[in-house]
């Protein structure tokens, strides 16, 4: 098989693991153009993985180049929505980062160019790739576990704290964090709960990272940059391959006229939180808890599952799944760290072979676009939830 000819639009973080999967293997795909509205990020990220692009600043130039077979769009959220419809429109099988968009307007948007499209539009919920989630769901749907009852979902991300000094700080850019984030783990609860969400509560509060009066808006000009623990050096070289990488990307943003990536992340303009809390009820009874804290000391994901036979508890970074059987207590334990490579868990790795191979020799993806435009409303909902303070149905976000 041929490799697939690839062309990436927007070279922010999450394109760092794409371009390390395209340097890792040339046989399975080669990166033919980058494009970013800031073309030094692009020519970063070019140079450190070799990949020997083009790269351009205009995505609209390479759409419809006849030696793309597909385009991997990694925009920040808002911006999903136009190259998304004009790779489809071009017949380019498309990767579409999610969340889908930020609107439900312009989810609606994406499905119908979908429709029309010869080409696959395969989103990237990669967490229904992770080796502990994937095999969770498969102990659900064996029946391993029983009727399930209860699921808990608890994110834990220490170096979410760095969101408060991107563009995710911003509801306007990425809809906040019930958005930009949670959506991820919406859609995972609800693939394994196996039904439909009906209404959601949510609250959230910015507990820590408030206005600090005498810091400075800058982590380099900061009087407090001796003593407090998030300082960040822009110019320190960093020892992980990831880390190193985005540094690399964080300098050629670092400009005269636009955004400081090393902005105070306490005095940052913001306007959503570092801890949250929803829950969910579901047509098949089922209820769910999901927790994302930005305030941890590590980074996981952790999920229990309680079921009428058993229950079974996983964490996606240590890679081991505890089955308790409800009865005996007896307790099974399976170790899945081998799969643990790359980034998410081992995730991503798994979800771009799998993108790559549906291009090649056709196939469905694992979630659709309908399951997209459905973590979005869940997302709009526990939005407008923690907002007004309220249980809000699902179809209530139908227009938003």
């Amino acid at each position: 098989m041929a490799p697939i000819k690839i062309a990436i639009i927007g070279a922010g973080a999450r394109t760092i693991a794409f371009c390390k999967f395209l340097a890792d293997n040339p046989c399975i795909a080669k990166l033919i153009v980058i494009a970013d509205i800031n073309i030094k990020k692009a020519i970063a990220l070019n140079t450190i993985f070799k990949l020997n692009a083009d790269v351009v600043n205009d995505y609209h130039s390479i759409i419809g180049q006849k030696n793309i077979d597909a385009v991997i769009i990694s925009t920040p959220d808002f911006a999903h929505v136009n190259p998304a419809v004009a790779a489809l429109k071009a017949h380019k099988h498309v990767y579409l980062e999610k969340p889908l968009a930020t609107t439900l307007q312009d989810c609606d948007t994406i499905i119908e160019a979908a429709r029309h499209s010869h080409s696959i539009c395969y989103l990237g919920f990669n967490l229904r790739h992770s080796p502990v989630h994937e095999k969770i769901y498969h102990l659900v749907r064996d029946g391993i576990l029983g009727k399930i009852t209860t699921i808990e979902a608890n994110e834990w991300y220490y170096g979410g704290k760095t969101y408060f000094r991107r563009w995710n700080r911003l509801r306007k850019f990425g809809g906040g964090l019930w958005l930009t984030k949670a959506c991820h783990d919406f859609d995972l609860i609800t693939w394994i709960a196996g039904g439909s969400p009906s209404s959601v509560y949510a609250t959230s509060n910015l507990s820590h990272y408030k206005p600090i009066k005498d810091a400075g808006p800058r982590c380099r000009d900061c009087t407090f940059k001796d003593t407090c623990p998030d300082y960040y050096d822009i110019n320190q070289p960093l020892g992980h391959w990831f880390d190193e990488a985005w540094r690399q990307i964080q300098l050629k943003m670092d400009q005269p006229g636009q955004l400081s990536t090393d902005i105070c992340l306490y005095n940052s303009v913001k306007d959503t939180f570092d801890n949250g809390i929803a829950v969910i009820n579901y047509d098949n009874d089922v209820r769910a808890t999901y927790t994302v804290n930005v305030l941890a000391a590590k980074t996981t994901r952790q999920i229990q599952i309680i079921g009428t036979k058993s229950m079974a508890e996983g964490d996606m970074e240590t890679g081991v799944i505890h089955i308790t059987q409800r009865h005996s207590a007896k307790t099974e334990s399976i170790d899945l760290k081998e799969h643990l490579t790359g980034t998410h868990g081992g995730a991503d790795e798994k979800i771009l072979t799998d993108f790559f191979n549906i291009c090649a020799n056709g196939g469905k993806p694992r979630s659709g676009l309908d399951d997209g435009r459905l973590a979005v409303q869940m997302s709009l909902a526990a939005t407008l939830s923690d907002d007004e303070n309220k249980i809000v149905a699902i179809n209530e976000t139908n227009h938003a």
